[in-house]
């Protein structure tokens, strides 16, 4: 299971703790304890804000933005309007603020005192305007939008309004064909959130209606749980774009030098480490240019992690450390060589045609590359283990380092152990 889809499976399960909650009826039990209620009321404000601050710290705007809206939506929820007007300032929060996230999302990133921010947030309040605008001066045309439908208000109007779901449809699209790939983890945690922000809208609805009562505090409290998971999920997201940030390799997407010089400092009792080099990669670079290396790089990264987990680090230049623990050590060497067997199968795609050659050659056959081919692409690697002799991590990676430079002077494309 890919880092992606194992925190996507997280974050739906948290998303449906609130429809989990509402299934088992314990909302009247929960507003029975006025302390608990009173100090969960605070949690999303604290978790919000915070969200809002870390993504300025890490200059992404646009999560302060989709932040300071769901605190400004969570405070109207808890303290709605009273009278008529509840239902329709409810709905317009459901269908408006999707649109709006489409309006942050879609424009480029930029500084939050600037022109351009202020652009972005004045279009991000535009459908909430347009909707207040309809609602007040032709209702007529505001029902036909919301519900599809100019039959006179009844129950219907009190559940989700089909142009809610047409605005989060919208949303989807946005988040599926995002470029920026920064921000994209943590679009697909808003995505998610959605689900526990739409069962808020339609508990807020519910206890707009005339025709349903349930007690005011039941309905907090599920607005309180909804905006809660909301909460844990954008946290955790960007709390994991700021360990990308930090321990990921921007370049290959493995965890970066100072991720590995952490994960050294734990290691004791029985381990190994294989030190991967990229064979021939300077003359690669020469022949076929930077931007193709950098592709190499990607590449091979991928292949290590596809075949040996996230216990890939990007050491330097072409240099790979693989980290071997517990009963998985004395088998480092068999399972590098079958990474390596792997590997030396596999064809790299020039993807620049411009800088390509007739006279370049295939590293590993020695033979001419016609154009539309591909490139072999070989590492070579040395293993070594840690023993009662061996001292500290930095003397087991030195031994490791010897054993690559055994196999690179053996010829290349192959895996030597440290004896």
């Amino acid at each position: 299971m890919s880092d992606k889809t194992k925190w996507l499976s997280v974050y739906s399960a948290v998303a449906f703790v609130p429809l989990f909650v509402f299934w088992l009826q314990l909302g009247p039990q929960a507003t029975s304890y006025p302390g608990i209620h009173n100090f969960l009321i605070f949690a999303p404000y604290v978790g919000l804000a915070l969200i809002g601050i870390l993504g300025w710290q890490i200059n992404q705007t646009r999560i302060f933005w989709a932040a300071l809206f769901l605190l400004f939506f969570y405070h109207s929820l808890l303290h709605p309007s009273s009278g008529s007007i509840r239902g329709p300032v409810i709905q317009s929060i459901g269908a408006g603020f999707p649109l709006s996230l489409c309006v942050i999302f879609l424009l480029k990133e930029n500084r939050l005192w600037s022109d351009k921010s202020l652009a972005r947030l004045l279009l991000a309040l535009t459908p909430f305007l347009l909707l207040a605008c309809l609602f007040y001066w032709v209702p007529d045309i505001y029902q036909k939008i919301f519900f599809w439908s100019q039959d006179p208000p009844g129950v219907k109007n009190y559940r989700i309004p089909p142009l809610c779901w047409a605005s989060a449809g919208l949303f989807l699209l946005v988040v599926f064909f995002q470029p920026d790939q920064k921000i994209k983890p943590f679009l697909n945690s808003l995505l998610t959130s959605l689900i526990p922000f739409l069962f808020a809208i339609q508990t807020g609805l519910a206890a707009a209606s005339p025709w349903e009562t349930p007690r005011w505090t039941v309905t907090v409290f599920y607005t309180i749980i909804s905006f809660t998971a909301i909460t844990l999920i954008l946290l955790h997201s960007i709390l994991h774009m700021y360990w990308k940030k930090v321990y990921q390799d921007i370049l290959t997407g493995v965890p970066n030098r100072q991720a590995l010089d952490e994960r050294l400092h734990t290691l004791s009792g029985e381990y190994a480490l294989a030190m991967v080099d990229i064979d021939h990669f300077k003359k690669f670079n020469d022949t076929y240019g930077h931007a193709e290396g950098d592709n190499v790089l990607r590449m091979v990264a991928q292949h290590l992690e596809e075949h040996l987990g996230f216990r890939v680090y990007r050491y330097g230049g072409e240099e790979f450390c693989v980290v071997f623990e517990g009963n998985q050590a004395p088998g480092a060497f068999e399972m590098m060589d079958k990474t390596r067997g792997s590997l030396e199968k596999r064809k790299f795609r020039l993807r620049n045609q411009k800088r390509r050659k007739e006279r370049a050659v295939d590293f590993f056959t020695k033979k001419p590359i016609p154009l539309g081919k591909g490139v072999h692409i070989t590492i070579s690697v040395g293993v070594a283990a840690a023993s009662k002799n061996s001292g500290d991590f930095e003397s087991v990676i030195k031994k490791a380092d010897q054993a690559l430079y055994k196999a690179k002077d053996g010829g290349r494309n192959k895996v030597v152990a440290d004896k």
